[in-house]
């Protein structure tokens, strides 16, 4: 009989050992996982560790506080398999979206709700499953979000702090916003009610309305807002709950957005879609009077306890600063800017003082933000929205000087864009003259940002462009073609005549700011704008067709399409580069966008819409077998063209003419003469 095949010696005894250790690990539940202890009121005074930075380092040996969250997050126990499996089937539907129409939705996610009942918190703290429950809030009406909202009362101080509820709850609150001011109609139970209910095992209504369901989960969060300010995964679920309650705009798809960080997996539940109740979630509510009372109560108690050395250690913390950057706003755009005079106030509390001359304390904590990458965004959402006089003041002591080195470094660039934001004419023509040097270094590293935005803000100002016009041009190569290469990052566009190109390094990124960039130097007019109009029209047919056909280079086809500095010249010429490949293009995700943009460009171009049409028209089974082909064939109105030829040339010239001829003008201008003299001599 052979033997078992064993392995001998220390290191297979401490390997053995490991491996069980860690299916020990694997197997126990997350929730058992222990939090971090709430800091004492010493260690909040002691603002520097050993480390450098108090926040990031609580001491675990302390005792722990009365009232203090506990380590022991409670266990509302796992699903069973045939649980877990139902509710994957279900995500799995959800995720598809494939329903004949919303009465079939609505009969599944009922279903869905009553496989649910009794294990809604099981749901929403399981890995695999939490993803559904958000899914399911995000497509829920009011008296479903109403139902599932009683069941987390009583459990919110747990479930934000979880890995998994947290993201549940933070889609709850975004969801149930909308209703927190409509009325709760309660309907009567009468025999019949009951039977019925009975009968179909629907839940009885909760008694608590939407208003008072937020306002319970505020006071089982009392006496916990200093902790949660920089919990790990409670954070972003207090970031929703602070903007909820003041009526403010939760957007969770902006890239400006402080309510979810980068790394939040974007479900598809809520973005800048409308809710069950059609209202955008993306736009100021009403709320009642006693939210406004809850929102400062809040903000009083997470800072109140908080030295100012830890609040300014704060703007520095990983978790800590989004929610400050919330108060900040807060603070400032919805209570008023006033507020920032109270000595008390979070503005006050982190500058000290307005004059911001060098050495002074303000200066030297802005100058520690500026180049901080978790700091600046503070410093950004600051110099939006603080008032004019101390804006003025950093502008003139601190910034105005400095803009120019400032702009050059990738970090204190972002904060440079939210001062061009707020410049009137004069400084902000100042500010160009500083910036232009640092133009064509800006540009040969791909950080494009800073001279689009002051390109747009000139536009918006009325500062003139040509100087910067002037310096982009002299950052680039002389050859046009090559020009728009250079600025849309193209070495990294495959061409078909080249198997590969040397440069071929560019990241996604580079490539969409660069687009950016042309996109708002088309739309300013004068030199700015003939430079890209000029390096078009250079451009090889094949060229234009890859451009056409990349997602992020053919926004800048469309905007020359049909940006008002398009001129009738240019439009003539460029629209005829794509006779005879309008096939090609209309099959193409991103080249039907190109498509449906020559209808708006040969808008007084009747003879070339209509060779375009007819071009269409010969490979009609081709548009139509496609999706993004019948879009085209739809939007061109393809099926008029053929039936009714009279009637679409009629539709085509109409859309041709934008507001009345010159003839016209006259003939309303006499007219309204002549009623004037009728007028006055009766």
């Amino acid at each position: 009989m052979p033997r078992e095949n064993k392995k001998r010696g220390r290191r297979a005894a401490e390997k053995a050992e490991k491996d069980a250790a860690k299916r020990k690990r694997d197997e126990a539940p997350e929730d058992s996982t222990p939090k971090r202890l709430k800091p004492t009121t010493d260690e909040m005074e002691a603002p520097l560790n050993d480390f450098g930075h108090g926040v990031d380092y609580i001491r675990l040996d302390e005792p722990q506080e009365e009232g203090a969250p506990s380590n022991d997050m409670p266990f509302y126990g796992l699903l069973d398999s045939d649980e877990q499996e139902y509710f994957s089937r279900a995500n799995e539907m959800l995720e598809l979206n494939q329903f004949q129409d919303q009465e079939e939705r609505r009969l599944f996610i009922d279903s869905v709700y009553r496989e649910a009942r009794g294990k809604e918190l099981k749901i929403a703290c399981s890995q695999s499953c939490s993803r559904l429950m958000e899914k399911l809030i995000s497509m829920s009406d009011i008296r479903q979000i109403r139902q599932l909202f009683s069941k987390f009362l009583g459990h919110f101080l747990h479930l934000v702090q979880h890995r998994f509820a947290s993201h549940c709850c933070e889609t709850l609150f975004i969801n149930a916003a909308p209703g927190v001011t409509q009325k709760t109609q309660k309907t009567p139970k009468t025999k019949e009610s009951r039977a019925d209910a009975g009968e179909e095992g629907d839940e009885p209504e909760p008694e608590l309305s939407l208003a008072e369901m937020f306002m319970q989960v505020v006071e089982e969060l009392e006496g916990n807002w200093g902790f949660l300010l920089t919990e790990r995964f409670a954070s972003h679920t207090i970031r929703v709950l602070l903007l909820v309650l003041a009526g403010e705009p939760v957007d969770l798809s902006s890239n400006e957005s402080v309510v979810a960080s980068r790394k939040k997996e974007r479900l598809g539940t809520v973005t800048t879609e409308a809710t069950a109740d059609g209202e955008s979630t993306t736009q100021k509510r009403g709320v009642p009077e006693y939210f406004e009372t809850a929102v400062k109560k809040i903000m009083n108690d997470m800072v109140s306890v908080l030295d100012d050395t830890y609040l300014r250690a704060l703007a520095t913390h990983p978790v800590g600063n989004p929610v400050l950057q919330v108060l900040v706003s807060l603070e400032l755009s919805h209570f008023g800017k006033s507020s920032a005079k109270d000595p008390n106030s979070i503005t006050r509390r982190l500058v000290s003082d307005d004059t911001f001359e060098e050495g002074s304390a303000s200066a030297t904590f802005v100058r520690g933000l500026l180049y901080d990458p978790v700091g600046s965004r503070l410093l950004e959402t600051m110099v939006r929205y603080m008032p004019g006089k101390l804006f003025k003041s950093l502008y003139k002591n601190f910034m105005r000087d400095q803009i120019g080195s400032f702009a050059r470094n990738q970090t204190a660039g972002y904060v440079v864009l939210r001062l061009l934001e707020r410049l009137g004419k004069d400084d902000l023509q100042a500010a160009m003259e500083q910036i232009l040097p640092q133009i064509p270094n800006l540009l040969e590293r791909s950080r494009t940002v800073v001279p689009r935005v002051l390109i747009e803000r000139c536009v918006v100002r009325g500062v003139n462009t040509a100087p910067l016009a002037r310096s982009l041009e002299a950052a680039c190569v002389r050859d046009p073609a090559t020009r728009l290469e250079q600025i849309l990052r193209l070495d990294s566009i495959p061409k078909e005549s080249e198997p590969s190109s040397k440069e071929s390094g560019s990241t996604p990124a580079e490539k969409l700011h660069g687009s950016l960039l042309a996109q708002a130097m088309l739309a300013a007019p004068g030199p700015l704008s003939a430079l890209i109009y000029a390096s078009l029209l250079a451009q090889s047919t094949e060229t234009l067709l890859q451009l056409a056909k990349d997602p992020t280079a053919s926004r800048v086809l469309q905007q020359a399409l049909t940006l008002p500095t398009s001129t009738r010249q240019f439009r003539r010429q460029f629209t005829t580069r794509f006779t005879g490949h309008l096939k090609d293009l209309a099959l193409d995700s991103s080249g039907s966008r190109v498509v449906d943009a020559l209808w708006t460009a040969t808008q007084d171009l009747f003879f070339v819409k209509e060779r375009m049409a007819q071009e269409l028209s010969q490979h009609e089974l081709a548009l139509r077998d496609s999706f993004v082909g019948r879009a085209v064939w739809r939007n061109w109105s393809m099926d008029l063209y053929k039936r009714r030829r009279g009637e679409w040339a009629a539709k085509a010239k109409e859309s041709d003419r934008q507001g009345p001829s010159k003839l016209e003008q006259a003939r309303a201008k006499f007219a309204a003469e002549e009623d004037a003299k009728d007028k006055t001599s009766k």
